[in-house]
């Protein structure tokens, strides 16, 4: 028997049961509620009827009493009375439906009327006295029978409505035993379902779902039991099919694998940097010869234990921020000892990612930079030689070209007068290149050290701002100084901090057009007071930012250069050598702003004695 005949089978009986207590209910609901309103309707206005006739004959009995005692009162009244209690024996007329109610209705109309001629009769008396017998012996007499019948109508009808209400409650009661008897024989027909057919629908779902958590586990050597040929046993049969294909390609997979783990590890292997692979956790996956020998990253151990704390670091950047992150100045680069010999390693992570941007893991590279750190050091220091050696033949230069323009040694002619001028500028430009060049050797190797001291920030931008005014106003750019009320002094070199404010806003100075502006700002703020120096020239392109410190460098389209592009790099070194960092933001056309913050002095100095 199939699956959906079994299901169609077990769920026929619980519906048509349903089906026919739905029935019985709308069809007891609805005979009820006709039942009950028909009577109610009908009984309700006889009732209401009769109360308004007897409250009309209370109305005339008390107008011809009081007429009689005292003398007042309006015959009107006895008239609206008589009105009120015809309109309401019209309407029990109308509504007679009970047995003997006919008989007291029509009583009651010659009680009525015989009532009506007498009030008549009353209304033509002489006299008081005569209209006060006339009231007991045939007055009073009549009021008190057409009450007493209006009485019994009242009560024939609240009678039947009891008696409707008790036909209606037992009506009611079969009803329900009726459903009950319905409900106790669709729980008999769910329970006779759940202990013989629902086994056999859940037994083989139950085996199926145990089968796909082992399989989940890894075990695809599991075969399931089909038991049965309908839908579920289809479904048995299908996946003992997909768990073989799942094991020819878990076979094929893990030759492709274990092929492709073997390629990986010999181009590995060749590289001369140290690689690992690991997961999201942390656990090394594969790691080539260097990274093993070299740093102890052997397969099945983890980022955990290694001893260098850069490593860890970088690593978990990579997990948080998703992205490559590498290092690229030498001061980053890993020391090791190796055979006695030094050796510097650059390190980067760089996270793997999914189609769907899910983390699979994190490729870790240690770079040998040793042979270009000795590169660059030796290039350093040849250029530290070279400058130098440049410097005393420079000094004669420049002398000779100043006493030629002096004329001490004869006068010149125009012509002869250019070339030295020329001379003595490029001399001059030359000279503050090799100063700059020497400046950042020292800097680099500790040569120079930095002399700290109470500095205020409010007089060493006055005296670096009128020192650079009259370059400004001839260029026809605005310099501005914001300098809001007292700001602490900073613990810094003096000179080499007026040397950072002169290169930034000369850098701004010659890419600002006339017109144009540059501002110098510093404000107080979270207990550190941050410098700014703002402009609005022609700004640099995003993609050289993370270059402009660089020494030598100069971004391409910015006019002409007259420097050799080492001014930016002295200010990174000398705010190093401070503790601070410098940071830029800019958009072409819109200008460039480069900004870095200092201690106070006070918590500066207290900073380095707890350092201390």
């Amino acid at each position: 028997m199939r699956l959906r005949t079994k299901l169609v089978a077990a769920s026929c009986g619980p519906l048509v049961i349903l089906l026919v207590v739905g029935i019985i209910a709308v069809r007891t609901i609805g005979v009820s509620s006709g039942r009950l309103e028909a009577v109610f309707r009908q009984d309700r206005y006889s009732v209401v009827a009769c109360l308004n006739m007897k409250r009309a004959t209370e109305q005339i009995e008390r107008t011809v009493q009081v007429y009689l005692w005292t003398g007042k009162g309006s015959m009107a009244a006895i008239d609206s009375a008589a009105l009120k209690f015809s309109k309401n024996l019209k309407r029990q007329q109308n509504n007679v439906s009970l047995p003997g109610e006919p008989e007291l209705t029509r009583e009651l109309a010659n009680s009525w009327e015989d009532m009506r001629k007498e009030l008549e009769s009353f209304k033509s008396l002489p006299d008081i006295n005569a209209g006060r017998q006339f009231y007991v012996t045939h007055l009073l007499p009549r009021s008190e029978k057409i009450r007493d019948l209006a009485q019994q109508i009242i009560e024939r009808n609240l009678n039947d409505m009891l008696h409707s209400d008790s036909q209606l409650r037992l009506r009611d009661a079969a009803t329900n035993r009726e459903v009950m008897v319905l409900v106790l024989a669709g729980i008999g027909l769910g329970l006779i379902f759940i202990v013989i057919t629902g086994p056999s629908i859940i037994r083989p779902i139950s085996n199926l779902t145990r089968s796909v958590k082992e399989i989940q586990q890894g075990n695809l050597d599991l075969v399931v039991q089909a038991g049965s040929g309908d839908e579920i046993g289809q479904l048995a049969a299908a996946f003992n099919d997909m768990t073989s294909t799942l094991r020819e390609l878990r076979r094929t997979n893990r030759a492709k694998l274990l092929r492709s783990q073997k390629a990986t590890l010999l181009a590995l292997n060749s590289i001369p940097d140290a690689v690992i692979i690991c997961n999201p956790t942390g656990h090394i996956e594969i790691s080539n010869e260097f990274a093993q020998s070299l740093f102890a990253l052997k397969i099945g151990t983890t980022i955990d234990t290694v001893e260098n704390e850069k490593i860890r670091e970088l690593f978990e950047r990579a997990l948080v921020e998703r992205r490559p992150v590498p290092q690229k100045t030498y001061e980053s680069a890993i020391q090791i000892f190796k055979d006695g010999e030094e050796h510097f390693f650059l390190p980067e992570t760089v996270p793997m990612l999914d189609e769907g941007k899910r983390l699979m893991g994190v490729a870790l590279i240690l770079s040998d930079v040793t042979r270009l750190r000795q590169i660059d050091a030796l290039k350093s220091g040849l250029i530290s030689t070279v400058s130098h050696e440049l410097k005393t033949p420079l000094t004669s230069i420049r002398l000779a070209t100043h006493v030629l323009l002096n004329e001490k040694l004869g006068p010149l002619t125009p012509k002869q007068a250019e070339m030295v001028v020329a001379a003595r500028d490029d001399s001059d430009r030359l000279y503050h290149i090799i100063e700059n060049l020497l400046d950042i050797h020292k800097l680099e190797f500790g040569a120079s050290r930095v002399e700290v001291a109470p500095v205020s920030p409010e007089q060493l931008l006055l005296s670096v701002v009128e020192e650079m005014r009259p370059s400004f106003v001839d260029r026809g750019v605005t310099l501005a100084l914001d300098l809001p009320g007292e700001i602490p002094e900073v613990l810094a070199d003096r000179l080499r901090l007026e040397i950072v404010f002169s290169n930034l806003l000369g850098n701004g100075l010659k890419f600002t057009q006339p017109g144009g502006q540059v501002k110098v700002s510093v404000h107080m703020e979270s207990g550190l007071i941050h410098f700014c120096v703002e402009d609005t020239g022609s700004g640099i392109p995003e993609e050289y930012l993370p270059h402009i410190f660089e020494k030598f460098f100069r971004a391409p389209g910015r006019g002409p250069q007259s420097t050799a592009g080492l001014g930016l790099a002295i200010v990174k070194e000398i705010l190093e050598a401070h503790g601070s960092k410098i940071e830029v933001s800019s958009k072409p056309g819109k200008g460039a702003r480069f900004s870095f913050t200092l201690r106070p002095a006070d918590s500066a100095s207290n900073h380095l004695q707890a350092a201390g």
